[in-house]
């Protein structure tokens, strides 16, 4: 009787696919309860880690670019007035103007440029945690 029972059920191959059992499953979750638990807590102590790394990156881009707009603004005003005064009964009132508009265009260039570079580390965001939660994902689906 044994031996028609393994001869009813071939063993298994390298290259099937295993059934799934839901009460395999089941038992397999009960065991692992705890740990999924708090790799859980962990992954949440690491997000929020990263959020606040994230909410200082964003905080400073805003007074990146508030300043930048500040410093602007007050230096378009104040240098274009003087200026202005300066070359308004010349003959290089065209000239200081156009040299006005040179320095306005520098600074707003080198204001997007600090801007852009925090802009570009949105990619660093999370990305720990991304790395976990797939390395966690690639080792459940190698268990199941």
């Amino acid at each position: 009787m044994h031996t028609e029972h393994s001869q009813s059920n071939p063993p298994p191959s390298a290259g099937s696919k295993k059934n799934f059992n839901p009460i395999s499953f089941v038992r397999l979750m009960r065991s692992a309860g705890g740990a999924i638990f708090a790799q859980a807590s962990l992954h949440s102590k690491l997000a929020s880690v990263e959020w606040a790394e994230e909410k200082t990156r964003l905080t400073n881009m805003a007074i990146a670019a508030l300043s930048g707009f500040v410093f602007l603004l007050c230096f378009m005003i104040f240098i274009g007035v003087l200026v202005i005064a300066f070359t308004w009964d010349t003959q290089f009132r065209i000239a200081g103007v156009s040299v006005m508009a040179a320095i306005y265009a520098a600074g707003a260039f080198f204001a997007f440029q600090r801007f852009a570079k925090l802009a570009a580390l949105r990619n660093q965001a999370f990305a720990a945690t991304r790395k976990e939660i797939a390395a966690d994902i690639a080792l459940i689906k190698s268990r199941l």
